[in-house]
């Protein structure tokens, strides 16, 4: 007995759900969005930070700190759990694992590498100005060292590495518009919520 063709790719279809398939465990897509905010805040700040007296810096400063500190620890989490997310889909659907091409693989390496190196440069400059910095009243930073150079060197490194993070993270939100748009595939819609 011969079944239609017709018959045979509808099934196929409701077995493998292109929109579907692929979606990252819920924790990874919050992660991905709330760390994008932070990193976004964090940036503003620190440019309108730049534009103040410096008699006025220090409120904006300890939020720019805050939000800074927060990307340095949600990084762990991210991290775990992208990686879980990676394991569970191999011992789910190993044929079905999405191919990614080497830039994108470069891409992402290079957006968590800033992700840590980013805020750590930033801690660097912080504890060793020469004093213990308090940070909204909340807690402080301590004081490991009183060396200047050292700052301005983790200082420049700090703000160069943030301008890159930014620009890429742009660029990434590019390619995710593009997928979208014009490849038309499920690469933006496998991070959000809903179907």
């Amino acid at each position: 007995m011969s079944v239609p063709s017709q018959n045979l790719s509808a099934s196929a279809s409701r077995i493998v759900d292109p929109e579907g398939m692929n979606r990252p465990h819920w924790l990874v897509p919050v992660l991905h969005w709330g760390m994008a905010v932070l990193i976004v805040a964090v940036f503003i700040v620190g440019k309108i930070m730049e534009d103040l007296p410096r008699e006025q810096r220090l409120p904006v400063m300890g939020w720019h700190i805050l939000f800074g500190l927060s990307v340095l620890i949600l990084f762990l989490p991210r991290i775990i759990a992208v990686l879980a997310n990676v394991r569970q889909q191999h011992a789910i659907s190993p044929a079905n694992i999405v191919k990614t091409n080497l830039a994108a693989r470069i891409m992402q390496g290079v957006l968590y590498f800033l992700m840590l190196a980013v805020p750590l440069a930033g801690l660097t400059a912080m504890t060793t100005i020469g004093r213990n910095f308090s940070v909204l009243g909340l807690f402080s930073l301590p004081n490991f060292t009183a060396n200047h150079e050292l700052h301005e060197l983790a200082e420049n490194v700090h703000g160069t590495m943030a301008t890159i993070l930014i620009i890429l993270a742009g660029a990434h939100a590019g390619a995710a518009l593009w997928h979208h748009f014009v490849v038309k595939d499920n690469v933006l819609r496998r991070y959000l919520p809903g179907r």
